[in-house]
């Protein structure tokens, strides 16, 4: 007989008691810098080749203007169609948030159906934001759960993406407790997405998210209807945690309910790159803040740092621009050749470059076990330790542990601002930039979401 402390039930036990009366001035302030930052970046990745893939795709599909995409001028499509579409736009680029003990991007698999669905349903602001904060909240304690181990070969956005959106949406819809509980079973069961696609710099990573939005929006409207789903599907002998990760941490589904909410431990991305690189892009921008480096005096480049990091994003041979987002090698030479880590230096003929090209081939990327040691201890921790070798014999090291939009050196709202302006730059009129940023900054006084497009 199924226990009623399951971790699956306590935990749908936990989402559904989060109420907007109840969430911290801290906690709403930053669940609208998510919300910004998110169409922010999907605004800029409406323009990009895999979304444009997916609006043709939809073209030919009956539709009605029920939701919002995140583009310029705002057209409006069915709520799938829009959640999945907003979806490959916010990760396309890879400037989505990202959660680092979960190692997820949380605001994708969340926003998107939060807004497609509130819209349908004509809810406020406060609404919108309470699904999020607990769609963050399951995806973020999903992926603390099964993380590092299932990160080798599973994306853990697309897998755990179905719950969070899963869990928005059931919010949005009002489900009672037993209903979320087979809303969880019914999203956990569609769990997907694969790393394979970064040997070759495939889209696969974008449709994982528009995967997992529909996979929780589905979830959740067929749990309202009496559709059940498994109760244990999170501990179960045949769950989702066994089933992905070799070594797992069931404490962390249901540890520190009475803390701050995980959204609170949400970082932002200055560059459109894997987060895994971003303290070493961070100690290249203190360095050359410091002191003038001339690429071509530069005699090596050792970048110590955690196993995941290594795993991920060790690639001194990237094949396409999409890959060299992973690529640490191509990171650290771009960032010193270029001064530039924005969407536009991920190219071929970046790659092809020939100075940047020598640089790489400089670079030795390993794992330095007190680091990882670090990583393991606390896994909010992502350091990078580069060592520089210049061709006077100078040495310079500079290692980070938190670089600029982590929660532990986190954005203001002027940051968050200046990258939403200059993703929007030349794809929105500066009024109606102004008018978003507004919008955003008091979402919690919206009574009606619909409105944010409106004007």
């Amino acid at each position: 007989m199924e226990q009623y402390q399951s971790p699956t039930r306590m935990l749908a036990a936990h989402l559904h008691g989060i109420r907007y009366e109840g969430l911290s001035g801290h906690c709403v302030e930053v669940a609208k810098m998510c919300v910004q930052d998110l169409v922010g970046v999907a605004i800029a990745g409406s323009q990009k080749r895999e979304t444009e893939i997916w609006r043709t795709y939809y073209s030919v599909k009956p539709s009605l203007p029920q939701a919002t995409l995140f583009a310029p001028h705002f057209p409006k499509i069915t709520m799938e169609q829009a959640a999945a579409v907003n979806a490959v736009a916010g990760h396309v680029m890879d400037l989505d948030d990202v959660h680092n003990a979960s190692i997820t991007h949380l605001g994708v698999i969340t926003i998107p159906t939060a807004f497609a669905l509130g819209q349908v349903l004509e809810k406020s602001g406060r609404d919108v934001l309470a699904a999020i904060v607990a769609g963050y909240e399951a995806g973020a304690r999903v992926g603390a759960c099964i993380n590092p181990s299932s990160y080798h070969y599973w994306h853990t956005t697309g897998v755990v993406g179905g719950l969070s959106s899963a869990v928005t949406a059931a919010k949005l819809l009002s489900l009672t407790e037993e209903q979320l509980l087979d809303c969880l079973g019914s999203a956990g069961t569609q769990a997907a997405g694969l790393w394979e696609f970064l040997a070759s710099g495939a889209m696969s990573k974008a449709l994982h998210t528009a995967n997992a939005n529909l996979c929780g929006l589905r979830a959740a409207e067929l749990a309202g209807l009496g559709f059940t789903g498994a109760h244990t599907i999170l501990e179960g002998e045949r769950g989702l945690v066994r089933a992905l990760a070799p070594e797992y941490h069931l404490e962390r589904l249901t540890e520190g309910f009475d803390g701050p909410l995980r959204i609170e431990e949400n970082s932002f991305k200055p560059y459109a790159c894997c987060r895994h690189t971003h303290s070493a892009n961070t100690c290249v921008e203190q360095l050359l803040r410091d002191r003038p480096l001339d690429p071509e005096e530069i005699e090596e480049i050792r970048d110590d740092t955690y196993a995941t990091a290594v795993n991920t994003t060790n690639n001194p041979y990237p094949e396409n621009g999409y890959a060299a987002k992973f690529s640490l090698q191509f990171c650290i030479a771009a960032a010193l050749v270029l001064h530039d880590l924005s969407d536009r230096v991920f190219t071929e003929d970046n790659i092809r470059r020939p100075e940047i090209r020598r640089l790489m081939d400089k670079i030795k990327v390993q794992v330095d076990p007190e680091l990882e040691a670090a990583f393991r201890r606390d896994p909010n921790q992502w350091s990078h330790r580069l060592t520089i070798r210049l061709r006077s014999g100078e040495v310079i090291t500079r290692q980070v542990d938190y670089p600029i939009g982590d929660f532990k050196n986190p954005f203001d709202w002027q940051m968050a601002d200046q990258k939403f302006t200059l993703l929007t730059d030349g794809l929105l009129e500066p009024a109606c930039q102004a008018r978003l940023l507004d919008c955003f900054h008091r979402l919690d006084e919206i009574e009606d979401i619909n409105e944010i497009f409106e004007g």
